[in-house]
């Protein structure tokens, strides 16, 4: 049905093109020098242009990724016009050696002009016209991409405030002063080193996976004071797939906060959350084990994490649920 529009709208062009050339060329008075075939032919010469630039557009851009819009559609116009106006010269050239006609360079370099000027008033708006809804659809991603990065701060900035986490790592602190200055002060370093990554990494768009397992590990060294032996990490993420491999920040954080909100853990039934990488994405497992009076979750936090995902990446999360609670978080190979 698109087509057929196309072609319509093309037929109905070309008929107001050749009448306004055919009255231009009539002196007053004189019959009118319009052929009725003359639209149909040029708007079988235009649906071709059309299809030529699209074509080319389409084949040359699947796998290659222009520097500029303008890049992009400049070398398909261009493209197409050579091989349009080079095919239906030599066709010209064909038909006038087969009814014997005489050659004349001169009527050749006419002819290559008229289909020169027929693709640029066909493909070349086409073309344009691809290139404004391109622009368009950019600035939308563009403000898109801005509205969840600015959602995504204050996020943290919300989790960074979160008095709960901030009340009970004190009270966990206050206690181990009294108990055992040392480990108070270990506590502390890993407690401001909670605080330093989220401020220094939180607001770039991606980290590397290295630093990410590291904060992971600062933030299970916090838990373990308030859940002694409840909740386990196991990363079998080998040192050199580390430095491979980026994503964006503070995915563990988010994914470590929802294991330890909504599922039940104690020291004889620890709760273990495990890393591994699987096709260039990063898995964390864990039992599922809802807690019998746990609030119900929004989802805010999964939702907002596959934004970013999409936004940075390409691709979301996914999550799985059966006996196991299980996020696919996508990863980008670093340079």
């Amino acid at each position: 049905m698109k087509q057929l529009k196309t072609f319509f709208s093309l037929l109905l062009f070309s008929y107001g093109l050749m009448l306004y050339l055919a009255l231009l060329q009539t002196a007053p008075g004189q019959p009118l020098l319009f052929h009725a075939d003359a639209p149909l032919w040029l708007t079988l010469q235009a649906a071709l242009s059309l299809w030529l630039s699209r074509t080319l557009d389409a084949r040359l851009w699947t796998k290659h990724t222009p520097t500029s819009l303008l890049q992009r559609y400049s070398q398909s116009f261009a493209l197409s016009m050579a091989l349009f106006v080079g095919l239906m010269t030599v066709l010209q050239l064909v038909i006038d050696l087969a009814t014997s006609q005489p050659l004349v360079m001169q009527q050749y370099l006419r002819v290559s002009l008229m289909y020169l000027l027929v693709h640029s008033l066909i493909a070349g708006a086409d073309l344009l016209w691809q290139a404004l809804k391109r622009q368009q659809q950019q600035q939308l991603e563009l403000l898109q991409a801005q509205q969840h990065n600015q959602q995504f701060k204050l996020q943290l900035l919300q989790q960074q405030l979160d008095p709960h986490f901030l009340f009970n790592n004190l009270n966990v602190l206050s206690v181990l002063i009294h108990k055992s200055p040392d480990q108070a002060e270990q506590f502390l370093d890993h407690f401001a080193d909670i605080y330093r990554y989220q401020l220094q990494q939180g607001s770039k768009t991606l980290v590397p996976l290295a630093d990410e397992l590291a904060f992971a590990q600062q933030y299970m060294t916090l838990l373990a004071q308030r859940f002694p032996a409840s909740f386990q990490l196991k990363s079998s993420v080998e040192p050199e797939q580390q430095t491979n491999y980026q994503l964006v920040p503070c995915s563990l954080q988010l994914l470590l906060e929802n294991a330890v909100k909504h599922n039940s853990a104690s020291a004889e039934q620890p709760l273990l959350i495990q890393l591994e990488l699987q096709q260039g994405q990063l898995i964390v497992r864990h039992p599922l084990r809802t807690k019998a009076y746990a609030q119900p979750g929004t989802g805010t936090g999964l939702s907002n994490l596959s934004e970013r995902c999409q936004t940075v990446l390409g691709k979301p999360i996914e999550v799985t649920q059966n006996d196991e609670f299980i996020v696919s978080v996508p990863l980008q190979q670093s340079v």
